[in-house]
């Protein structure tokens, strides 16, 4: 079994040989194992081409986050549905009142939505003020998740910004880190995973062993952090 590093993410990949193929081919399973099948004749660059062209077809799949500039409404916002915080699921209960738009609402063991009383029931108005909480938790509480490690890599005056990445969780420039607004879904230990990695990019510019070191040196489990948010990373969705 070969590894595809892309960001955070390594994608752990077989090689199916066959002598009926004249072209290279990709799939992937519902345990989110990729499958290449090429012709005998190609090389292993051949293969590394064709998984480099297909990169935003590979976090696509794993992820969903082409969608996430509209996403789709695969909820109704009604009472008793959850939403996922943090890595757990809260219940929801929708309420009336005379409020010009919906507003969600977390007092820690459930969320409210407030919706108006002329208009209770628009859907895309509710996910809208849904997906505008997170934006506004992650804004404040996802950079708080880099200050040990700040502090242990040395660093200083780095920005950390968090916003919609397209088909990433997580960007490292130089000064500079970018965060997916939705992390604030994942489990803590997972959020912290991703600003790890992008931290350690300050360090070491490419995904080497000396990279991985200083990943494992913030995370020593990274490893199973990186899995966790391979196989379950399309779950996080509002």
């Amino acid at each position: 079994m070969r590894e595809y590093h892309i960001g955070q993410t390594v994608v752990p990949y077989e090689i199916e040989w066959s002598p009926d193929r004249s072209t290279i081919g990709l799939s992937m399973d519902g345990s989110m194992d990729l499958t290449v099948r090429a012709p005998v004749e190609a090389s292993l660059d051949d293969v590394e081409e064709v998984l480099a062209d297909k990169k935003q077809w590979i976090l696509e799949t794993l992820y969903g986050l082409a969608e996430q500039d509209d996403p789709p409404l695969d909820k109704e916002y009604l009472s008793g549905e959850k939403l996922l915080y943090n890595g757990r699921r809260y219940r929801l209960q929708v309420s009336e009142a005379a409020v010009p738009e919906p507003e969600l609402r977390f007092d820690g063991t459930r969320f409210e939505l407030v919706v108006p009383e002329s208009d209770p029931g628009n859907t895309r108005r509710k996910q809208q003020a849904v997906v505008d909480w997170y934006i506004r938790e992650a804004a404040e509480k996802l950079p708080e998740r880099a200050n040990s490690y700040l502090e242990k890599l040395g660093l200083n005056d780095v920005e950390i910004e968090v916003k919609t990445l397209r088909r990433r969780w997580g960007e490292y420039r130089p000064g500079k880190v970018s965060l997916h607004w939705r992390l604030i879904l994942a489990p803590r230990k997972i959020q912290d995973y991703v600003v790890a990695h992008e931290l350690a990019h300050f360090k070491h510019d490419e995904h080497s062993d000396a990279f991985w070191n200083t990943v494992g040196t913030l995370v020593p489990d990274y490893r199973d952090r990186r899995e966790w948010l391979r196989v379950k990373g399309n779950t996080l969705t509002v």
